[in-house]
């Protein structure tokens, strides 16, 4: 389940403090949020997810404090490292009862990652539908809804994002910082040495916006990132060589895995600490759910895409279209962004959290798990992990310009996912230092 998909369920069965009355915390709203079907499955491998019809019945619900206080719900739960199943959360250490299903569990990782966001703001998603919010509650450039749920999920929108008292769990803005943008741009900074494409909203090219620049920051993160995935595919098309030379070196992938994870851990802070009280977290949570919330309205051809007549078949189809309408262009490459940033996610919580990527058996039985040797039969898991590998690898190249799966690239220095600029008609490739 993805965090809006977690946060419904967490309104719909997640309790504050479960031994102390009256145990939820409840919204002043008469109303209540309307029974929605269970999470299903969906694809070959077990993902969990609310239909999107429910997903948009709950983010249009007309009651923004509700949803506030699901989000804060779903904080503490994280916090708590519990396990979302089919019949109830469940606290840390219970196993999974027979005949349920474990939709998602907060043991060992929030599942969240902060690279989810980055990689999705650099779409300008985010500054698109905030000049659309904008434009609409100021105008009626776009004509009068004739939808509630469009009209909700605006002034919802508005409401959790876009105000100074928004939820506590993911405000990220107060008068030390009074620049969400900022707070996220500085999160960024800090965790991948990395700046976003563009400027701020009124900037159509790229540029820095004025935030403050830690000191302290992983400048080193996409050196070793690109290394790391340049050796995965290196081990990848070598692991049944039985011919040539085979170039693949598992100890150098598990080791890079390990660098990785150190560097990520670093900017946490203690890690013995719980999600909530390491460094980051709360900008993490923050990002990777505006950054959800907004991508979910245009993963189909939803109320909100209708309405503003920009249906496509695909969802970066869709922002570039939104992005036409409200005068701020959507990066050239969003569509490789948005396919780029779920499976990125998963390798570095799942490389933060130990164990898995870091170990020579688990790796090689992942490497050779869509073409195993004889008699050897993959996981589900393993299968999932080299898809994302691929098609991180595959889509970086193409967000980036840069050749990972080019064992003689030369992979150091910075890499921005700055579409092309012009200059005097011309363009002009992507540079790297």
């Amino acid at each position: 389940m993805d965090i809006i998909d977690n946060v419904i369920y967490a309104n719909l069965n997640s309790l504050l403090q479960p031994l102390i009355p009256p145990h939820l915390i409840q919204s002043d709203y008469i109303g209540a949020y309307a029974a929605v079907q269970q999470p299903v499955s969906t694809g070959t491998f077990p993902v969990f997810s609310y239909s999107l019809s429910d997903k948009m019945n709950y983010c249009s619900f007309e009651d923004p404090i509700s949803i506030e206080k699901s989000v804060l719900r779903h904080w503490y739960d994280v916090a708590n490292q519990v396990n979302y199943d089919s019949d109830v959360v469940r606290p840390f250490g219970n196993a999974l009862p027979v005949g349920q299903s474990r939709y998602v569990s907060f043991e060992n990782s929030s599942t969240y990652h902060l690279i989810y966001s980055y990689l999705l703001e650099n779409t300008r998603i985010l500054q698109i539908f905030e000049r659309l919010i904008e434009k609409y509650l100021n105008d009626e450039e776009f004509g009068i809804v004739d939808d509630n749920r469009v009209f909700n999920w605006i002034q919802n929108s508005e409401r959790l994002f876009f105000k100074n008292d928004s939820p506590r769990a993911t405000n990220i803005r107060s008068l030390i910082r009074p620049n969400s943008d900022a707070s996220r741009r500085n999160a960024y900074w800090r965790m991948f040495g990395m700046d976003l494409a563009f400027g701020d909203i009124n900037s159509l090219n790229s540029g820095s916006s004025t935030y403050v620049k830690a000191k302290t920051s992983n400048q080193e993160f996409i050196v070793l990132f690109e290394k790391y995935l340049s050796e995965i595919w290196q081990a990848y098309i070598n692991s049944r060589n039985t011919s040539g030379a085979n170039t693949a070196d598992i100890n150098s992938v598990t080791d890079l895995a390990r660098q990785l994870q150190e560097l990520l851990i670093a900017r946490r802070g203690n890690p013995a600490s719980t999600y909530n009280n390491m460094n980051l977290s709360r900008e993490e949570f923050s990002s990777v759910l505006m950054t959800s919330w907004f991508t979910f309205i245009i993963s189909d051809d939803t109320p909100v895409v209708n309405f503003l007549n920009c249906q496509s078949s695909k969802i970066g189809e869709r922002l570039l279209k939104i992005g036409t309408k409200v005068g701020i262009p959507a990066h050239s490459q969003c569509q490789s962004l948005f396919e780029l940033a779920g499976p990125a996610s998963t390798i570095l919580v799942t490389i933060e959290a130990g164990g898995v990527l870091d170990d020579d058996p688990t790796m090689t039985g992942i490497l050779t798990s869509l073409n195993p040797p004889p008699l050897v039969f993959p996981t589900p898991q393993q299968i999932n992990y080299m898809n994302d590998f691929l098609t991180v690898i595959n889509y970086w190249e193409k967000a980036t310009g840069h050749r990972i799966k080019n064992p003689q690239a030369n992979i150091r220095g910075t890499v921005t996912v700055a579409q092309p600029q012009k200059t005097n008609g011309k363009a002009v490739t992507p540079s790297y230092s």
